[in-house]
């Protein structure tokens, strides 16, 4: 117990420490110049490894973690230095550059934690590739195939060959999701037409291995998840075009082969039994997995016909119908198939709550106290799961419509859901984890400032939140302590983006707390005589190839900071204007996005490496003097005047990107600095590369 206590304790200081650090760089503190921003970053990479170092033989709990720490320093010291020197924000070098070191130890030291955190970086850069978010690219149909058709394959590579389980399945995941990316994006582009059935093929093919090869039972039901998720989307598709009858008996007929198809499923392969814990829990997940595709289709197939026939709308006699014909014959078929059963309450709830807002609160009030019956009495779990879900949406519908106050709608739901927990685990002796997930959920939206104003509340919202994260962190339960994880996580992410506190303050809170944690983490493990075991010694070669990673890490770090700088020293300083936006960076804070007048250029077309001629004007300003090489090929007619300044970029299409299309600056002063801002001051090197310097309104 105290073990578990002792390393919950560290793991929070441990992310305290991680977070305060990202909020203190992205803050961008005006006091502080280059090179104490470049000093800080690399001591505090050099302080995990080392530290990490001296600590694997004697706390293996802490050497580890502090390794992972080296190795997500590394990154946050990347993103402030495309912070300091202006480059783009979130861009895919960044978190390319961060993923090769990281799967390489991750490869080395057989961490799964450095894998899944590979497999994430993974994702960012595909993402941030693909949809930048300092520019914007128009993608031709089939560059944009290709390159969502190349990330699906690069992750499915990992997932073959990963070591690691939790790797693997993320990597897998990821797969399925660009591969879905793909279905979306083709609806503007004519491979809507066959993509589908070349995505259905894989499905298939997909699922009769995992079923019935290898009986692989988280695979199949993820499979089985993107298989839903699929055939939604086309459905939603086909409804868009084909909003008919016949289109929406289809929908129903889909509908009732997922429920035929999974109930055989269950019955005819031993993929989903429930003889151990994990069998019992991924049955539960194949289940809803059946029931919320069936019930999607059923539920939207289902209004929309009676929009169709109904000749007056009337929100109760749908209200009634889906009481009487699904929610009711659900609750009495006791000996009916526990899917069917399933599905036809998620249709029957679904359907109700899509006219909740044009009923009579009274009506609501006697619905939610029958529910509430059901909710307590249902021995089902999978009955008491839904009728949960379905009581919050509706007693959200009764307080949104009788109160002004959304925060306390949603801490009446937290402590509904709470007293519902409660009920669950100190009664029943039973753990009832979803109105534990609600219950947190809509405490965590009621501790956001940017949704609802700053007020007592939104203090009393905040402690209640992490006083309620703390007691489950240090709990013995393992559903309840993973789920604190997350939610710790989210919650953390949250804080960031909020506006109303500044970051700096944030990461002094946090870097207190995580010193706290940390010194009574400490304080506890010397109280009890704890004695962690220690980190099994790397072998030799491993140890060597660590090594040399975090060497070049730190070699990197140094050449890219005296190559910027040597590049603000000696390159030539060009004018030029612009048009700026002002969002936030994922790492780096607030930062100014900027559009140039060289930032389309008609002429271009298709993609590649870009040489634009700069020619000052009268007015001081360098502008558009025509395109000098494209790929390497100077363009027949470019005539370099003396004087003329060549830029680098890459072209996508008409769009050029020189990697000066980002200004940072600190927090919440972007849309001062916006409104004054019409001119961009360009450092330029003699072969082109470009670094922004300031920007200004002169």
């Amino acid at each position: 117990m105290a073990a578990r206590i002792v390393k919950t304790g560290y793991a929070l200081a441990f992310l305290c420490i991680i977070a305060s650090i990202v909020y203190f760089f992205a803050a961008n503190w005006s006091e502080m110049g280059r090179e104490a921003k470049v000093g800080i970053s690399i001591g505090v990479m050099a302080g995990f490894y080392i530290t990490s170092t001296a600590l694997r033989g004697r706390h293996g709990f802490l050497g580890r973690w502090l390794f992972v720490g080296g190795t997500l320093s590394f990154g946050i010291a990347l993103a402030l230095l495309g912070q300091i020197y202006n480059s783009h924000a979130d861009s895919y070098w960044l978190f390319l550059i961060w993923l090769v070191p990281t799967a390489l130890l991750a490869r080395l030291t057989k961490d799964p934690a450095l894998s899944v955190i590979a497999v994430v970086l993974l994702q960012l850069t595909c993402w941030f590739y693909y949809f930048p978010s300092a520019y914007r690219i128009e993608w031709t149909e089939w560059v944009s195939f290709g390159w969502l058709l190349l990330f699906a394959a690069v992750n499915g590579a990992v997932f073959g060959l990963s070591r690691s389980p939790w790797a693997a399945h993320l990597a897998y995941a990821a797969m399925h999701g660009w591969l879905l990316v793909i279905s979306v994006t083709g609806f503007s582009y004519e491979r809507d037409v066959w993509w589908p059935y070349v995505y259905a093929a894989l499905f298939a093919g997909l699922l009769y291995y995992f079923f019935a090869v290898t009986k692989q039972r988280s695979y199949a039901l993820l499979t089985s998840l993107f298989v839903g998720l699929f055939l939604l989307i086309q459905y939603i598709r086909l409804l868009v075009d084909h909003f008919e009858t016949w289109m929406l008996f289809i929908g129903l007929a889909v509908a009732g082969a997922i429920l035929y198809g999974g109930i055989m499923l269950l019955r005819r392969t031993g993929v989903f039994s429930a003889g151990t814990r994990t069998g019992t829990w991924v049955l539960a997940a194949f289940q809803a997995v059946i029931t919320l595709a069936a019930s999607a289709l059923a539920t939207a197939s289902l209004l929309g016909l009676y929009l169709l026939w109904a000749e007056s709308w009337s929100p109760y006699v749908l209200f009634f119908a889906a009481i009487f014909g699904f929610v009711l014959p659900a609750w009495l078929g006791r000996r009916w198939n526990a899917v069917v059963r399933y599905t036809l309450l998620a249709v029957g709830y679904g359907l109700g709550w899509t006219v909740t807002w044009e009923l009579s609160t009274a009506v609501l009030v006697l619905y939610i106290a029958v529910l509430a019956v059901g909710v307590i009495r249902f021995p089902d779990r999978g009955m008491q799961r839904l009728t949960t879900v379905a009581l919050t949406l509706y007693l959200y519908v009764v307080l949104d419509v009788n109160m002004e106050s959304g925060r306390v709608e949603l801490l009446t739901l937290a402590l509904w859901n709470g007293a519902l927990y409660a009920y669950s685990r100190w009664r029943r002796g039973k753990t009832a984890m979803t109105p534990f997930v609600l219950a947190l959920s809509a405490l965590g939206i009621a501790t956001n400032v940017d949704i609802f104003q700053a007020d007592g509340l939104y203090m009393a919202s905040n402690i209640a939140m992490v006083a309620v994260l703390a007691f489950f962190l240090f709990q013995r339960r393992r559903r309840e302590r993973a789920v604190a994880w997350g939610y710790t996580a989210l919650y953390l992410v949250l804080k960031y983006y909020e506006l109303a506190w500044n970051l700096l303050h944030k990461s002094v809170s946090l870097l207190a707390a995580g010193v706290v944690l940390l010194a009574w983490a400490v304080w506890l493990e010397k109280r009890n005589r704890l004695d962690f075991p220690r980190e099994a010694a790397w072998p030799r070669n491993v140890s060597l190839g660590v090594l040399l990673i975090v060497v070049a890490q730190f070699l990197f770090t140094g050449y890219t900071v005296w190559e910027k700088e040597r590049l603000l020293r000696d390159g030539q300083l060009v004018k030029l204007a612009l048009e700026p936006v002002d969002p936030r960076s994922v790492l780096q804070g607030d930062y100014i996005q900027l559009r140039y007048d060289i930032s389309t250029i008609q002429s271009l077309d298709g993609s590649g490496k870009v040489q634009v001629m700069l020619r000052k004007e009268p007015d001081g300003v360098y502008r558009f003097a025509g395109v000098y090489a494209v790929n390497g090929q100077k363009r027949s007619g470019a005539a370099r005047q003396q004087g003329d300044i060549l830029i680098s970029g890459t072209f996508y299409g008409t769009q050029v990107v020189y990697g000066i299309e980002s200004y940072f600056v600190p927090e919440k002063t972007g849309i001062e600095r916006q409104e004054n801002a019409r001119f961009a001051y360009v450092r330029v090197s003699q072969n082109g590369d470009a670094l922004l310097e300031r920007i200004g309104a002169e």
